[in-house]
Formats: C-alpha cells, sequence, structure tokens
C-alpha cells in the first residue's frame, strides 16, 4: 500500500499493520522537516527526533549519549493516544542539560506515541532501494490518474457535502471516465 507523506501518521501505520497491508509511506521531506524545527521552540539537536531508540533495553538514548529509562504510561485527552514516558537518568550533571530541558527538577523527559514504533520502522524500511522503487511506481499508476481528473477534467473540489454525497458525485466522474473510455475504444 503506497501513500504520500501527508498520510505517514502512527494510526495510519497501525491500521494498515492490522489489516496484513505491507505500507509504504515516506515521512515528510527533510526541508518541511527543517521548517517545523525552525518554528519548535526545541528546534536544536535535543528535538525528540534526535533520540535514538534502543529496542533490546527498551530506552531512549539523547545526543549526549545519555540514557532515558521507561517511567510510566499516560493517556494523553488532547491527542486521545496512550504515551509511554521516558525519564533521563543521568540528567543533572549534563553539560548539555541547559540547552536540553526547561523541567524544573532538569531532568529530560520523553511522551512518546505508543505507536512511533512501527511508524521508526517504516522510515528505516522506506530507505532502503527496494522500497524507492516501489514508491516510485506509484508515480506512474496513481499520479498520471489524479492528474487527468483535476488539470484535464477541472475536477478539483467536489460540490456536494457528506460522505455519502461526496461518494457518489466522485463514483459519478469514475462512471463518466469509463464511458468515455469504452466509447473511444469501441468507436
Amino acid at each position: 500500500m503506497c501513500a504520500d507523506s501527508g498520510y505517514i501518521h502512527e494510526i495510519n501505520v497501525q491500521y494498515l499493520k492490522q489489516k496484513d497491508l505491507d505500507p509504504y509511506i515516506p515521512e515528510q521531506s527533510d526541508k518541511d522537516n527543517i521548517k517545523k524545527m525552525r518554528k519548535s521552540k526545541q528546534g536544536n539537536r535535543f528535538n525528540v527526533s534526535n533520540f535514538i531508540y534502543d529496542e533490546q533495553r527498551d530506552v531512549y538514548i539523547c545526543p549526549d549519549y545519555r540514557i532515558l529509562k521507561y517511567s510510566y504510561e499516560i493517556y494523553d485527552e488532547k491527542r486521545s493516544q496512550k504515551r509511554w514516558v521516558y525519564r533521563g537518568t543521568h540528567c543533572r550533571d549534563c553539560k548539555s542539560n541547559q540547552q536540553c530541558t526547561n523541567r524544573k527538577n532538569r531532568i529530560r523527559q520523553l511522551k512518546v506515541n505508543h505507536l512511533s514504533r512501527d511508524r521508526k520502522r517504516l522510515k528505516e524500511k522506506m530507505s532502503t532501494d527496494k522500497a524507492q522503487s516501489i514508491f516510485k511506481q506509484r508515480k506512474y499508476t496513481v499520479e498520471s490518474v489524479i492528474g487527468n481528473y483535476k488539470q484535464n477534467l477541472r475536477f478539483r473540489e467536489f460540490i456536494t457535502r457528506g460522505l455519502n454525497s461526496v461518494k457518489n458525485e466522485f463514483n459519478l466522474v469514475c462512471a463518466a471516465i469509463n464511458l468515455k473510455k469504452v466509447w473511444l475504444n469501441t468507436g
């Protein structure tokens, strides 16, 4: 299952995994990540994305090679998801403590989405040549069809509202395109 980077979300990755589908979804480009990092208040080397997860020991390793151990699990109501909390073990005596954390106790804490491990595995898979070649095929099979709908047929937005109405409207567009193909091929 190939999708563009706009669909790279932990919940989507988990859903595809549950349905026994092999996802090929790239992370957003480095350019987009740099923009996000600049906007974030921790747009530095101590951003969560720079912490390395060691699956065997179930710990995170910070950019200064300090260990953050699993502490407890919380439910984040704002994001409606479980998150795991990892706490630093030797943060107070670290030379980069001031840049790493703003917490009063000076101990770095990471709140990690419990699904982010699957996303990390997907990112590693997408860096392989095999995954890149599979994802490139999407360009030729999907993008040309969508481009035809948008550019040649000027179908850029739906007129109706509601999921059922939109499905019906899209089915009419597809039926019209298929009828045109039949007419051209029998002509």
